[in-house]
């Protein structure tokens, strides 16, 4: 449920759900808006999706002073929380099919004249496939896509070298004292992501060891225009994790309302944007990001017929131009040599 009076953050709220088997078959789904409601209004959104382990929303937005053009916040930057007391939220667009849950949220904040955006797609695809933009991340049965930019946010006065990061709040029914896990994996392509061959992980404690807690997948990269591709692309910096709480007036808060929150996994985490050079956010006014939260275990990328097709070439042709060689360096030996012939003087 979004609503400007109780949310004064953007909040964007990843919940993993640790318990249950995840399988990547594909499935039918059943979405429904506002389930149960009658009278409700496009000022207030819930989307029910019914398949186990899909809780998703959305976390905070900083903006920071990246003084030392480095791309990533650290603790000399100067930061600040974007407020939402202003913000307008609106369901701009929705597909609710049995193939298909999809909506797209769009926020406003009114700062004096300015028009700041913020705008939040969630698409769950019941089954295994590559998102058709940029990075395109694989999406599963057991997964959600989830694409978030920010679009000509008003950037501090007192800021020369503006940058704007998203803060990440995760949570798991792991033992308090366990922690998340960040791994890198590397592709061996680039074939759906060009120049960019990491894929990040961020794993709970039960999907590392047995493959049945949540996962947020990403690739390390975001884009400072609308229009995705090599060009407009930047890095997304992740930070370590950090212990903290539930986040008052929040999904995460009434989702985990039943537990006790002393023996929940609570940590957060910082994903900014840029590199050296690139004119900070003031130069584009847009940055967005995308990634996929699910449970089970992350997909992983495999070879298509065109990848397959062009390393059989790249291998199979300098083993074919050195058996030439080699037979033609025979053939050329026995030609200049030819055989002794023994001749019997008796």
């Amino acid at each position: 449920m979004f609503s400007s009076s109780i949310i004064s953050y953007v909040i964007a709220i990843i919940a993993f759900l640790l318990h249950t088997s995840a399988y990547g078959q594909d499935r039918t789904i059943n979405a429904e808006i506002n389930p149960g409601c009658n009278n409700c209004s496009l000022e207030s959104t819930l989307v029910y999706i019914r398949a186990e382990g899909q809780t998703d929303t959305i976390h905070q937005i900083y903006e920071y002073n990246d003084l030392g053009d480095k791309g990533r916040m650290d603790e000399k930057s100067w930061i600040h929380s974007q407020s939402l007391k202003r913000v307008t939220w609106e369901l701009k667009e929705q597909i609710i099919t049995e193939k298909e849950a999809m909506v797209r949220l769009h926020g406003t904040m009114h700062h004096n004249r300015s028009r700041d955006i913020i705008d939040v797609k969630l698409d769950l695809l019941p089954y295994k496939d590559y998102a058709t933009e940029l990075p395109h991340l694989i999406h599963t049965a057991n997964s959600t896509l989830v694409d978030i930019s920010l679009v000509n946010l008003t950037t501090s006065r007192y800021y020369n070298s503006s940058r704007f990061a998203l803060h990440l709040v995760l949570v798991s029914t792991d033992p308090a004292t366990d922690t998340m896990h960040n791994v890198m994996r590397k592709s061996l392509d680039d074939e759906h992501t060009p120049g960019v061959f990491e894929i990040i992980e961020i794993k709970t404690p039960a999907s590392l060891s047995s493959e049945m807690g949540g996962f947020v997948q990403f690739r390390p990269v975001g884009y400072t225009q609308h229009e995705r591709n090599v060009g407009s692309s930047t890095i997304a910096h992740v930070s370590d994790f950090n212990r903290t709480s539930l986040p008052d007036w929040s999904t995460l808060k009434t989702f985990y309302k039943g537990f006790d929150e002393g023996n929940l996994l609570v940590q957060d985490m910082v994903v900014c944007f840029g590199e050296p050079g690139d004119g900070f956010y003031k130069r584009y006014n847009y940055t967005a990001w995308s990634y996929t939260i699910g449970y089970g275990a992350p997909p992983m990328e495999g070879f298509s017929l065109f990848v397959i097709v062009i390393i059989s070439v790249g291998l199979g042709v300098p083993v074919l131009l050195a058996l030439s060689g080699v037979l033609y360096a025979v053939r050329r030996k026995y030609r200049h040599n030819p055989p002794t012939r023994l001749i019997n003087e008796d």
